[in-house]
């Protein structure tokens, strides 16, 4: 999975360096634009490696720093903006599809997550009328999983699984504030 992602950040970098058409700009604009004597080069390479920069410590942006972390030549730095970082919100459901991507990007991550988890796949699913005790409708989340040999969906409460990814990460990566 780590590889993949690197695949598509290493073809985005190469599109970016790539020569565009740009209409000459006018003697105004020309004056007023510092250029850079510095050479973009050619290769990504321990030397040079690809710089990404990832916007907000949210679940998405702490998973893609962990995704990145084992990808040679790529350096990652999470920007967030609170200063530091405090226990907010409630549970958050991970799908099977969610899960399986954990336990392909890291074994131990994904261990993590699993002890603090509870598995809502393999029970009954569905809309209930609380007060009647009647299923509105039923959703088969077993099935799905089971047959893909994927890991049941659950929940796991949002400050856990963000501490989890959190800790997870090299000093340094994430910067606050």
């Amino acid at each position: 999975m780590a590889k993949v992602i690197a695949a598509l950040l290493l073809t985005a970098a190469q599109a970016l360096q790539a020569p565009h058409a740009r209409p000459a700009p006018t003697r105004q604009q020309a004056a007023a634009v510092a250029v850079p004597d510095t050479k973009i080069p050619d290769a990504i390479s321990a030397e040079h490696p690809l710089r990404v920069v990832i916007a907000g410590a949210g679940v998405g942006g702490l998973t893609l720093a962990n995704a990145l972390k084992g990808c040679d030549h790529v350096d990652v730095q999470l920007i967030e903006k609170t200063s530091a970082f405090k226990r907010f919100g409630g549970p958050i459901q991970l799908a099977s599809n969610a899960m399986q991507l954990y336990k392909e990007l890291d074994a131990n991550l994904y261990d993590q997550i699993e002890s603090k988890f509870t598995w809502t796949g393999n029970l009954t699913n569905g809309i209930k009328d609380g007060i009647r005790d009647e299923w509105y409708a039923k959703f088969d989340l077993a099935s799905p999983a089971r047959d893909r040999g994927m890991p049941y969906t659950g929940v796991i409460e949002r400050p856990d699984l963000q501490e989890i990814l959190l800790g997870n990460l090299e000093e340094g990566v994430v910067n606050n504030g």
